[in-house]
């Protein structure tokens, strides 16, 4: 992490509102942020993927659709053959409200309660 420090442990969290850069307009948190290019989503944690990892995993079905302003910090992942399963290093309930949830907070709900989400997906296509 850019904001680690080799010298100074601890306190080295990834903090605040971060823009995340999606890497495909077709995929699923594409479609649940209405086809935007990123996602401003507040962060808050230590962990990030290992490099090394990334295209091991991307051999598998796990894509990494979403990354940090710099392209080296995997931030967003979903399963391709999966109905839903995004993974996200934000908190989208730090920025939900009562009458304005995050997009990937509410559909994550929406879809346990109803498994139609793909009608919600298709309505914001157009």
């Amino acid at each position: 992490m850019p904001e680690g420090s080799k010298t100074h442990m601890g306190s080295t969290m990834r903090l605040g509102s971060r823009r995340t850069f999606l890497q495909s307009p077709d995929c699923l948190t594409a479609n649940l942020y209405h086809r935007s290019d990123y996602v401003d989503e507040r962060h808050r944690h230590i962990y990030e993927v290992n490099p090394d990892m990334v295209s091991i995993l991307e051999k598998s079905e796990l894509k990494f659709v979403g990354k940090d302003e710099t392209g080296n910090i995997m931030e967003i992942l979903e399963l391709t053959d999966h109905p839903f399963y995004v993974g996200a290093q934000f908190h989208p309930e730090f920025k939900s409200c009562p009458g304005r949830p995050s997009p990937l907070f509410l559909a994550y709900h929406v879809r346990r309660r109803i498994p139609c989400l793909d009608s919600y997906l298709d309505k914001n296509e157009k």
